[in-house]
């Protein structure tokens, strides 16, 4: 049974402190429900984030995302079905990007190894996701 894994990118709007944490656990909250995975990279300025789930789950999380206002240019990067998902235990794993383990897997895919996501293609976006499975995760 193939998982639809969809991929986006987005513009931060600010945040309060630790409103990157509650958007996580909002997330977990949620995914749990809904039986969706995935991971939320950040830093100052941009969202990269990966969902797998059913199909129609994974469509309504993104409607939902793109319109909420913590974020703005939201552009989808990649959709495809998949065998198996990568993040299959995080019910959404979070990963600063100038986490140090980051910044190796960013060297392994993405030449300047820049956390840029407006630059991100399907490909090299679907390649460092499948970095990410091996990373920890934020909290």
């Amino acid at each position: 049974m193939s998982v639809t894994q969809l991929i986006y990118r987005s513009r931060k709007n600010s945040l309060p402190p630790n409103g990157i944490f509650a958007i996580q656990d909002q997330a977990r909250h949620n995914n749990a429900a809904r039986d969706l995975t995935g991971v939320l990279l950040f830093n100052r300025d941009h969202y990269l984030q990966c969902l797998e789930g059913e199909a129609e789950q994974v469509t309504r999380t993104f409607r939902t995302i793109s319109d909420d206002p913590r974020h703005r240019e939201v552009a989808l990067i990649a959709v495809d079905d998949v065998t198996e998902r990568c993040f299959p235990d995080w019910s959404m794993g979070l990963i600063d990007s100038t986490s140090p383990e980051l910044r190796v897997a960013l060297r392994d895919v993405l030449p300047g190894y820049e956390f840029s996501p407006d630059t991100l293609d399907a490909a090299t976006a679907t390649a460092l996701m499948q970095r990410m499975r091996t990373l920890s995760r934020t909290r």
